[in-house]
């Protein structure tokens, strides 16, 4: 819970962000821990992994923990890029 105090939706080709938060919006406190959710779609893994780092960069969500630093270390890690999960 908390209150958005800045946001940027990524853009672009294939990215799609579903989510009704905007900068200003409160989180009540019996919430959903789901504010959002990011979608990328691409012809392989590859192009699909490209646009997910690029979309996690550009994303912005000020004001409230989110778990945005760990899907951006996450793109780093060899296991994950390799798909051995």
């Amino acid at each position: 819970p908390g209150k958005i105090t800045g946001f940027h939706s990524p853009g672009g080709l294939s990215v799609r962000l579903d989510s009704a938060i905007y900068a200003g919006y409160t989180i009540p406190p019996n919430y959903d821990s789901l504010i959002g959710k990011l979608i990328v779609h691409g012809r392989d893994r590859t192009e699909c992994m490209m646009r997910l780092r690029r979309a996690l960069d550009e994303m912005v969500i000020t004001g409230v923990e989110t778990t945005l630093p760990l899907f951006r270390e996450l793109m780093t890690e060899p296991d994950i890029i390799n798909g051995d999960y």
